[in-house]
């Protein structure tokens, strides 16, 4: 007998993929409930400041005000926590599926694109922030959004081309870290003319972007106290707020928070800096931490290592084939590790929130690519 192959509508897998999104999500409910407390507070706390005052009670929440306005609106129809979590549950639903579509588009295979958003669906880091409060889940939900509308619609339909800026407007405010995507998006621009040989147009576009950016991480570092990002530097932080014991007496150091101050720092103690951006490296990408059990430290690795190491074979299979997206992701690995290396790692791995459904993206890729290997390998059965 031939053999036959089985194949799938997306209609079938995405309702496959919709059951387990909804356990998964109904799991984390039925386990911490809606938390609203810790870091959550200041949101709750700044939505009846703006109600009073009009205005924001600390300049930093304008990088935060996407979250806040979601608060605002959520306290307006009368019930603001299970509004706020609706918002974001609902906005998860809505990434996961543009996540497919956009793994779907890139590979035009659509076991990747259900492998990669089960993946994702199965990743506790990422999904357990859906139940929180906080500012992560529709932060990583909005990048998602906008890389799919920057790379699957058509922009050169004004429509879209609105749609994906105001998209790229949210994740901008949504939280701080969502300045990097400028840079990000300035990169891989950038790259694209100059493999066209557009230099003149790479070059402007490299000098005007650079100065935005900068000009908006130099207001973001002075617009609020709160933000010292010499502090981790001083105190020897490679997790944020957790000095190190043993801390050398640094030189140069004058307390100013800006780029300058940042820079002089580095420049003057190289082989601190160089041994710091180490640990932070491997407290980023390596997710553990001393005082995680030892049983969840080993479900991070035996989870994540193994998908890091068919990711790097899913980007160099799929990267002649999809070289854009392929320097887009490259790009936002690099800088987001960047932005840890000159500031602080989170304790409880939130700041890699960002990066990880590229990571399953790039892990689906080479465990398919893997399996179709393996297959081809094998002996062909006699008919």
């Amino acid at each position: 007998m031939g053999n036959s192959k089985i194949t799938f509508s997306n209609k079938y897998l995405l309702s496959i993929l919709f059951l387990i999104w909804l356990l998964v999500q109904c799991s984390f409910l039925m386990k911490y409930g809606i938390v609203s407390s810790y870091e959550a507070s200041k949101y709750f706390e700044e939505c009846q400041n703006i109600l009073e005052h009009s205005a924001f009670s600390d300049n930093k929440y304008l990088f935060y005000s996407v979250y806040i306005f979601i608060h605002i609106i959520s306290f307006k129809l009368g019930n603001e926590i299970v509004g706020v979590y609706i918002f974001q549950l609902l906005l998860n639903l809505l990434a996961s599926y543009s996540f497919f579509q956009l793994s779907y588009k890139i590979t035009n295979n659509k076991a990747v694109a259900f492998i990669a958003v089960l993946l994702l669906f199965l990743t506790q880091s990422f999904q357990i922030w859906t139940v929180y409060l906080y500012s992560e889940s529709v932060y990583s939900s909005l990048i998602l959004l906008f890389t799919y509308c920057f790379f699957v619609l058509n922009q050169q339909n004004i429509k879209n081309l609105l749609l994906t800026t105001f998209i790229l407007l949210l994740v901008l405010l949504s939280r701080p870290t969502g300045l990097l995507m400028i840079p990000i998006i300035s990169i891989y621009i950038f790259l694209v003319l100059f493999y066209k040989a557009k230099y003149i147009k790479a070059s402007l576009l490299a000098i005007v972007l650079g100065i935005c950016f900068f000009a908006l991480l130099n207001y973001a570092m002075h617009s609020s106290a709160q933000f010292d990002f010499m502090k981790p530097f001083v105190e020897k932080e490679v997790l944020c707020y957790i000095p190190t014991e043993n801390t050398p007496t640094l030189t140069s150091h004058t307390g100013s928070n800006s780029l300058i101050h940042i820079f002089n720092y580095i420049f003057h103690n190289k082989k601190q800096f160089i041994h710091l951006s180490y640990e932070k490296i491997i407290s980023f990408w390596g997710m553990q931490r001393y005082y995680y059990s030892a049983s969840h430290n080993l479900y991070l690795k035996v989870f994540f290592y193994p998908i890091y190491f068919f990711g790097a074979f899913g980007l160099f299979k799929y990267f002649k084939q999809q070289r854009k997206i392929c320097t887009f992701i490259i790009t936002l690995f690099a800088i987001f590790t960047i932005s840890i290396i000159l500031t602080c790692d989170d304790w409880n791995n939130r700041f890699n929130i960002p990066i990880i459904p590229f990571v399953m993206m790039l892990g689906a890729m080479g465990l398919f690519t893997s399996y179709e290997t393996i297959l081809s390998l094998l002996p062909k059965k006699i008919n």
